[in-house]
């Protein structure tokens, strides 16, 4: 290949893989995400690199190199470009998926990465929204879909942060504070943030609102369609509080009902459906701290929000009902005719929302968290940790129709249809990092299952 390709040299050093922040201004908390991090995360590397992962990267360093002062081919026109984007927290790198015929683009090395990126709203096939914005420890990161440089860091000062996009993309949610690990009792307080959201704005990345809640453990956000309304489930205490978004304020809370065991319900994730109807609910049922008195069992709870100032439980599904595990987070159909159940060591499980009844266990090939629904929400999306891989389940026949390759341990992904630009400095470094070469700080995203990595 000719050296005269018409771009500039790619600088090789390992710094220039540091992005640029934005410090948003808010003031820091009293314990740091570094502090409130997984503690039992493991490390995808301990037994080596497997042969054919070595082989594979060694060809991708070798043609990678030979594009590296070639940056900026790939990248998407002005057409939208259905496109998923997974969060590899073994190595930090991200994968991107071609979501119409799920096949891998490329892994690129970020720096970063997500357990539980906001991606339930303005990842439609019909949207322009063009960030990501990644749950780390310590706060809220946000990325150029496109280019994939830092745009702003919202520090709240908590390791647990799980946020959300309003459905016109003005305003990003973050709930912060809550895990099931947390101490039973304490004196910190806990947040929630509102933040501009809105890229044309001055004032974008910078926190617009902030409740202070006490020590209740507020432990993930989710958004009804019109974005007036925002749902987060107080961990520690048993309450499902209705938050409006302007002005961003507790319009009420609702018990979070009865335990099916002994301890606590602990409901500590949920999900909104796409129109507004129902409210998914994960529960611990058991009782809070590292190693609980009462052992967790896990539970799902269906809400009525139809009247989102009135949250009405109308089922629950336990063990006795066919749960296999204690699911972490759920996805809903857009038809509201099943949900989808992430239960690590288990796979998808599968409720019937029309009989309210467990339904089956979809098998994805290993352990996963967290799913997310493509642009067109015909079929989610599924990183299996244990397998490297982004399992594709069609929602019509409930089963999987495709594995996609990733990188090292998946955890979270998300819907957008902005595409990255090429960068082969970017390609060397994750391929690179693949093989346990690391690149920086490990920064920790906060996961719900002790077996993903973190850093």
């Amino acid at each position: 290949m000719s050296d005269d390709c018409g771009c500039g040299a790619a600088d090789s050093t390992a710094d220039s893989a540091a992005r640029s922040s934005t410090d948003s201004g808010s003031a820091p908390r009293p314990s740091k995400g570094s502090d409130l991090a997984n503690d039992e995360r493991t490390n995808p590397f301990a037994d080596g690199v497997d042969r054919r992962r070595l082989l594979q990267t060694t060809g991708t360093v070798g043609a990678a190199t030979a594009l590296a002062g070639c940056s900026g081919s790939g990248g998407g026109g002005d057409e939208p470009s259905p496109t998923m984007f997974v969060f590899n927290n073994g190595d930090r790198t991200l994968s991107v998926v071609d979501a119409a015929s799920d096949e891998l683009i490329t892994t690129t090395f970020l720096g970063t990465t997500a357990s539980f990126p906001a991606n339930q709203y303005s990842t439609s096939i019909d949207d322009e929204h063009d960030v990501l914005w990644l749950n780390v420890s310590g706060g809220v990161r946000a990325f150029n879909q496109r280019t994939l440089e830092e745009l702003a860091f919202v520090e709240t000062g908590y390791g647990p942060n799980y946020p959300n996009v309003t459905p016109d993309g003005n305003h990003l949610l973050i709930a912060s504070g809550g895990t099931t690990g947390m101490d039973p009792e304490g004196d910190a307080a806990h947040a929630m943030f509102r933040v501009d959201a809105d890229r044309d704005s001055d004032t974008f990345g910078e926190v617009t609102a902030e409740n202070e809640t006490g020590y209740v453990g507020p432990c993930d956000m989710t958004l009804g369609p019109n974005g007036d309304y925002a749902f987060v489930v107080d961990v520690a205490d048993e309450a499902i509080r209705v938050l409006s978004v302007d002005p961003f304020e507790t319009v009420t809370r609702v018990d979070a009902g009865d335990p099916v065991t002994e301890g606590n319900v602990l409901p500590f994730m949920c999900t909104a459906s796409f129109d507004g109807e129902l409210l998914l609910v994960e529960n611990g049922e058991g009782t809070l701290g590292s190693d609980p008195e009462v052992p967790r069992e896990g539970s799902e709870s269906v809400w009525d929000i139809s009247d989102p100032e009135n949250p009405e439980e109308i089922a629950k599904i336990t063990r006795d009902d066919g749960l296999p595990g204690a699911p972490i987070t759920s996805e809903i159909a857009p038809d509201n005719t099943a949900a989808y159940l992430f239960i690590p060591g288990e796979g998808v499980g599968v409720i019937d929302l029309e009989a309210n009844e467990y339904e089956t266990t979809i098998d994805v090939g290993g352990s996963s968290i967290a799913g997310a629904w493509g642009p067109n929400r015909e079929k989610l999306y599924v990183p299996v940790q244990d397998a490297n891989q982004l399992a594709v389940i069609d929602h019509e026949r409930r089963e999987v129709v495709a594995t996609v390759e990733t990188g090292q341990a998946p955890t979270g992904v998300a819907a957008g249809t902005v595409r990255p630009e090429g960068d082969a400095l970017a390609s060397i470094q994750a391929s690179l990092a693949s093989l346990g070469i690391t690149f920086g700080d490990m920064e920790a995203t906060y996961c719900m299952d002790d077996h993903c990595y973190c850093g």
